[in-house]
């Protein structure tokens, strides 16, 4: 066995996340008498993953989120009222979202009782906690590092830190992060000096950054994982 600790991110690798927001910004619209066209979803998921990247980059907090990314979805679209209060509708609502993505609880049997499984997320600490409770994958889990738990968001090597910490491990190269966010999961990775798992299902073009596996199937890391693929 190459590793000490797996390392699964959580939107986007084990739980689908577009599908998540897409039904809370829906419900959320609605209770606001809002419309909520095609047009609207996509332009709220990209202006989401702007304020997003600001946040890995530590521009802005999660607070400054929470209103920036509404207050300009507000703003684009004419909608009337208050971003914060809004963002906290909606997110009580991601809460409840919870989509499977396919092979998730496959690779978890799979490796459970075999490695130590964990999950490292920049996600909501009540949000995630409760949509890993509604499809039962809590339990395969040894170790939970959210970020706003942990107080630094991936890829901030004090996230990375924390985890050598709380689960003592003395050698980075034996823990692997699978994510399907370069910026966050395989920058992060790169440097605490883990080994990283690109999860890339929709098959897209690769940068240059270092990525020691590339997967676009859950059930590729068995092979890694258990049958020692080498680097």
């Amino acid at each position: 066995m190459n590793y000490d600790l797996i390392l699964f991110d959580i939107d986007g690798t084990l739980l689908d996340f577009d599908m998540t927001e897409k039904v809370a910004l829906e419900d959320t619209c609605a209770e606001y008498g809002f419309p909520c066209t095609k047009e609207m979803l996509e332009r709220y998921h990209h202006i989401n993953i702007e304020c997003w990247k600001q946040l890995e980059e530590g521009l802005i907090d999660k607070q400054e989120l929470a209103f920036i990314r509404f207050n300009r979805f507000f703003t684009e679209f004419n909608l009337v009222g208050n971003p914060i209060e809004f963002n906290t509708k909606y997110r009580a609502r991601l809460g409840e979202g919870a989509y499977l993505i396919k092979n998730a609880v496959e690779i978890c049997e799979k490796l459970y009782g075999k490695v130590d499984l964990a999950v490292a997320s920049n996600g909501g600490k009540d949000i995630q906690y409760n949509r890993l409770r509604k499809v039962d994958l809590e339990k395969y889990f040894k170790y939970f590092f959210i970020s706003e738990e942990i107080g630094y968001n991936k890829p901030d090597i004090n996230f990375f830190n924390y985890i050598f910490e709380k689960t003592k491990i003395t050698s980075p190269e034996r823990v692997l992060i699978i994510g399907d966010s370069v910026s966050a999961d395989i920058q992060g990775g790169n440097l605490a000096g883990i080994k990283t798992c690109w999860y890339n299902p929709k098959g897209l073009e690769s940068d240059s950054t270092k990525k020691d596996f590339i997967i676009t199937d859950l059930l590729e890391l068995e092979k890694i994982i258990l049958g020692a693929v080498a680097i």
